[in-house]
């Protein structure tokens, strides 16, 4: 017979087991801040808005809001970023991730400003959607920016931009979809578009301009006198100390989280990959050889 003592302490070890659990998931299904700059804040669901500082959690349905010098950096269990830039508001709609199995979900809304998406596990498996008022962008495997809505003179004088309004989409790694109500288009690597409302034609992709490039960068990386939230500068050992020792993405050149700036600030937060694999694919396009226009020669050289 069980006695009563049993009971209590079966039940006791059932209540602990299910707050581990519970509290595991909730960490998997969340993410946190890794570098912010002022003014950045949350606001998730029901409570009261808050200062964003280096390691608060940032929940599902959490509101993020950035000012004019502000920006953030929100990582999560997956590996992937968002790398939040100045004058921006948006929100973590769902994040869910089973770290044995590898699989979960993102969804995103960007009301306003600029958003890199650095992807991780997830984006590599049912991928990532991010949402805007004029489209839908469905993310694999890569990084993209997308930039809502455009500011005024931020394309400059280039012709290829003239009729540019709504929001931008560049694909740095990997294909983004883009989908509103009258169609949609691929971008790959290394090429842009946008989209001006939801009922617009969206334009066909073509190779991104270097100094857009460089404006998009320069918006998502802290400013002058800004150091990511933290008062000192961060060493290998607070890096190693706080468990940030994984790379987020592997680029050869310079993959950021390889130092420990690329973790805790927004210096680098998928500047280098996206410049060196927009510039490469540009590079390639143009100096692709010319088709073989012997039909008979199969693989024979051009030469």
């Amino acid at each position: 017979m069980i006695s009563r003592n049993h009971l209590v302490l079966a039940a006791l070890l059932a209540s602990l087991a299910a707050a581990g659990l519970s509290s595991h998931a909730a960490a998997q299904n969340s993410g946190r801040v890794g570098a912010v700059n002022l003014d950045a804040t949350g606001t998730p669901p029901g409570a009261a808005t808050r200062t964003l500082t280096i390691g608060t959690n940032v929940i599902y349905k959490e509101r993020v809001q950035t000012s004019a010098q502000g920006s953030t950096q929100i990582m999560f269990p997956d590996t992937s970023t968002l790398n939040v830039g100045r004058n921006s508001n948006i929100v973590i709609d769902e994040y869910v991730y089973d770290p044995a199995a590898g699989t979960g979900k993102m969804v995103a809304t960007v009301s306003k400003g600029v958003m890199r998406f650095v992807g991780g596990q997830i984006s590599h498996t049912a991928g990532v959607t991010v949402k805007t008022p004029v489209a839908t962008l469905g993310i694999r495997g890569g990084v993209a920016t997308v930039v809502y809505p455009i500011p005024p003179g931020f394309t400059g004088s280039d012709p290829k931009l003239a009729q540019a309004q709504g929001e931008i989409v560049i694909g740095h790694v990997g294909s983004v979809v883009i989908k509103n109500n009258v169609g949609s288009v691929i971008v790959r690597p290394g090429y842009m578009t946008w989209v001006s409302g939801p009922n617009d034609p969206i334009p066909e992709p073509f190779p991104i301009p270097d100094f857009l490039l460089q404006k998009i960068m320069a918006a998502l990386s802290s400013g002058t006198g800004q150091t990511g939230g933290v008062s000192d500068l961060p060493t290998d050992q607070m890096a190693a100390r706080l468990g940030f020792g994984k790379t987020i993405v592997t680029d050869p050149a310079k993959p950021p989280g390889t130092d420990p700036l690329g973790y805790f600030s927004i210096f680098d937060g998928g500047n280098s990959i996206a410049k060196n694999k927009s510039q490469s694919n540009q590079t390639n396009q143009v100096n692709q050889p010319p088709p073989n226009t012997n039909p008979g020669c199969g693989n024979c050289s051009n030469d």
